[in-house]
This record gives C-alpha cells, sequence and structure tokens, in this order.
C-alpha cells in the first residue's frame, strides 16, 4: 500500500449553503443561470425539517442548499456567508468556469435578459470576471481565465508565497479594491 499514489479529490463533488427562501433560490439559479435543478430531498428531523436541494453546475458538480426549520439553528441565522460573518461580500463567494471571453460577455448578456441586476465586471489581470449576488446575499461570479499561465506555479512558490511575511509583499502587486461599473 505504501507504493501507491494517494487518494485525492477528482472534482467538486457539491458545495452547499443555506437559503431561507428555496423558490426565490430556484428561480435564481434555474430559471436565470440556467442551472437545472436536479435532485431534492426532504426530511423530518425531531420536530423540524430540512430540505436539501441540488442543482447541476456542469462536469458532474453541483450546487446545493438547505432550507430548514427547528433543527438546531437560531432564530436569527444569516444566508449572506461572508456579510453575516462580518466580512466583505467578496470573500466567500462561488466562481463559475466560463472558457472563453465570448461566453463570458454571452453569459453578462443572458443574465441581463433575464432580468438579473447589479452586475459588474472586473477584469483581474489574469482572468475577466463578472459578479452578481443571489437571492441568499452570496456572490456568485463567472470567471474566465485569460492568462493560460496562472496557475503554473510550483507548488514550493505557491507555499513561499503563501508564507510570505506582509512587509514583503511588492508595491507593485498591490491591488486595491475596485468594482467596476455594472456591466
Amino acid at each position: 500500500m505504501l507504493n501507491e499514489a494517494p487518494v485525492r479529490s477528482k472534482s467538486l463533488h457539491h458545495v452547499a449553503y443555506a437559503t431561507r427562501d428555496p423558490e426565490a433560490t430556484y428561480q435564481f439559479y434555474s430559471e436565470k443561470l440556467g442551472m437545472p435543478l436536479v435532485h431534492t430531498e426532504n426530511h423530518l428531523q425531531e420536530n423540524g425539517y430540512l430540505r436539501h436541494f441540488f442543482f447541476d453546475m456542469g462536469g458532474g458538480d453541483h450546487l446545493a442548499f438547505f432550507q430548514i426549520e427547528d433543527v438546531g439553528e437560531e432564530d436569527d441565522y444569516k444566508t449572506a456567508v461572508s456579510l453575516g460573518s462580518g466580512l466583505p461580500i467578496w470573500v466567500n463567494h462561488i466562481a463559475f468556469r466560463l472558457d472563453t471571453e465570448a461566453e463570458l460577455k454571452a453569459m453578462a448578456a443572458q443574465l441581463k435578459e433575464r432580468g438579473v441586476e447589479g452586475l459588474w465586471e472586473i477584469d483581474h489581470g489574469w482572468c475577466r470576471s463578472i459578479y452578481t449576488v443571489d437571492p441568499n446575499g452570496i456572490m456568485v461570479e463567472f470567471c474566465v481565465t485569460t492568462k493560460p499561465t496562472a496557475f503554473a506555479q510550483s507548488p514550493e512558490e505557491a507555499l513561499r508565497l503563501l508564507k510570505m511575511p506582509k512587509e514583503d509583499f511588492a508595491e507593485q502587486d498591490r491591488k486595491e479594491p475596485s468594482i467596476a461599473e455594472p456591466a
């Protein structure tokens, strides 16, 4: 067994978030973003219940949500992952991959056509992204990699940069928060 390669993840199976409004969540992800609803489970739990439902993100990956009632949650729980934790909205988000800038442009047009408001676009230098916020207060990004070498660092270089003290950050690498006008 020592000679076998270690087992590792093949891809994202699913990521799950909370929702207080499954209908609004369904309308946003299925009707506006075009992700089919592919599985729903309803479970009783003690005096409450939970609903767990999944959207197909493509490539065998899924986005899931929980609607919960009386299963141990606090009355004032927040579904906005970042804002509910006191963080800027962009910290915790989900990014969906697109393959070309033409697809990104088409996605922006499609989202506008389907009534998604508050879109904005950012060129990060290695990728271009459009952003919006879902009905649960979760930031949603559509991203296309524009610099094919963006993820070409060696593991050693990536670790060196991860451990680098703030004092050693280069001024030319400064990244001020900037949100372009809605697309």
